[in-house]
């Protein structure tokens, strides 16, 4: 048994009916080397020999009591069946991309179930091409982002390589009793540390206000509400698309910027053409939230291990250079002023503040006049080569994370195989045109690149810079 950490607990207790907490993994796959589809049945097959290398996959939540209820317990699941966790879906051949986007956006909003292992698989047919996706649903409080690119990474592998297999060892079930003396123990701890915890925040604060680069970072609630704002329901809609690695990278190093300096770049040049769209203000810039991660070089498989920072995308400047540079600046502060504040804090203030925080959000999100972020973004490196599990190649893989009100536009992008792969997802009071706002990506992004090479500090190509 394991105590659910503050950062994991934070993640299911926000779930509500209409805020699902669960991630899509979704890996797009091509089984013409093997000449047939795979089936269900296959997966039910071949799935428990592989599943004992994520601890969570077997493992279920429990509560010592009523007063233990925000930090449960993981405990093996006694009751574990695979058939539970695999279904299956099918698009009418051939399916677009917009098909697939589409069965996301249900899928997205339907719940694990609590009473087993949080996390469920989709086998989707019908796809074009012969191909087929495998959507994995795996609960925010069992993985955040980089726990679920390493998910991914173990279980598939290099072409020609192996995936070495790794059973289920059973566990040994353990009682009421046992879990009550655990968190009966742990809570006198923590009442002990209430001291040390106290200080903690206070050096965090001082910190804060002593930052040589803060005013390039957002204030807390500084960005108004906005249409990216509206109160919306449970409803989500999702839409993927792919940009050329290379790209972003040559732009990064035009400008001096870096990869995911140069990515929100390009991003605050999309949400500045959808702002115009709609006709919102255009003198304040943008805030985004997005995930640090404490150490990229781990292989952990579960937690949630990243902490919080917030930029400017600075959708009011108008020359997409400009703009550009002073978005990567922000971003660059934001990523320093997390590392200097460190990882710890975030976990240690949800170990205490359990359910409170959750509850304070339902109640203020669709009413505060000011928000933490106007968009949620995501950027993480993957691999640079296509994945295999045996004769399977998967040719695309894309992650959709959370879209939490009152900011309830999500974008994710990880780089895998040359491309950058982004997962919108949103609700759809929101982001009514999700497809659109990618499109604007492209644009953003050809806008970027048009400016640099007019200023001579890009060469011009003339290959299509399209998107998949």
């Amino acid at each position: 048994m394991a105590r659910m950490t503050g950062n994991d607990a934070l993640m299911l207790n926000m779930e509500a009916p209409d805020t699902p907490m669960h991630t899509l993994k979704v890996a797009v796959l091509d089984t013409s080397r093997r000449g047939r589809p795979i089936t269900r049945d296959e997966l039910l097959a071949v799935l428990p020999g592989y599943l004992g290398k994520f601890p969570r996959a077997t493992q279920r939540i429990e509560t010592a009591s009523s007063t233990c209820h925000a930090r449960p317990f993981w405990v093996y699941d006694e009751d574990f069946d695979p058939a539970r966790h695999v279904d299956e879906l099918t698009v009418a051949a051939p399916g677009s991309r917009a098909d697939l986007d589409r069965i996301l956006s249900t899928l997205a909003v339907r719940q694990l179930d609590r009473a087993h292992p949080l996390w469920a698989l989709t086998l989707v047919h019908g796809l074009a091409d012969g191909r087929q996706a495998l959507v994995l649903r795996i609960h925010h409080c069992v993985a955040d982002g980089l726990a679920s690119l390493n998910i991914f990474m173990a279980a598939t592998a290099e072409h020609g390589r192996p995936v070495p297999p790794a059973p289920v060892v059973p566990q040994e079930p353990v009682s009421r009793e046992e879990l009550l003396r655990s968190a009966r123990a742990e809570s006198r701890q923590l009442f002990k540390q209430v001291p040390a915890a106290t200080g903690r925040l206070i050096k965090a604060a001082h910190l804060s206000r002593v930052f040589e680069a803060r005013h390039l970072v957002p204030m807390p609630l500084e960005p108004a509400r906005n249409s990216f704002s509206s109160r919306s329901g449970g409803d989500r809609v999702c839409a993927s698309r792919s940009i050329p690695l290379a790209d972003v990278q040559q732009i990064a190093v035009a400008t001096g910027t870096t990869v995911n300096g140069a990515l929100h770049g390009v991003i605050a040049g999309a949400k500045r053409a959808e702002l115009i769209a709609r006709s919102e203000d255009l003198r304040s810039p943008s805030v985004t939230v997005f995930g640090v991660a404490a150490d990229l070089t781990s292989h952990r498989t579960y937690g949630n291990e990243i902490s919080t920072a917030t930029a400017y995308l600075r959708t009011d400047i108008d020359d997409p250079v400009d703009r550009l540079t002073k978005t990567a600046e922000s971003c660059a502060a934001a990523v320093s002023r997390r590392r200097r504040l460190g990882f710890d804090l975030t976990d240690q203030v949800a170990v205490y503040t359990g359910r409170l925080g959750p509850v304070f959000r339902r109640l203020a999100a669709p009413h505060v006049p000011r928000v933490v972020n106007n968009i949620t973004t995501a950027n993480l490196p993957g691999p640079r080569q296509t994945r295999w599990v045996g004769e399977i190649e998967v040719v695309d893989w894309v992650s959709f994370a959370l879209a939490i009100a009152p900011a309830d536009v999500n974008l994710t992008a990880y780089s895998y195989a040359g491309r950058i792969s982004m997962g919108l997802i949103a609700t759809p009071e929101s982001m009514p045109d999700p497809e659109r706002f990618l499109e604007r990506i492209d644009e953003s992004l050809a806008e970027i690149r048009s400016a640099l090479v007019q200023r001579g500090l890009l060469e011009p190509v003339s290959r299509p810079q399209e998107a998949k």
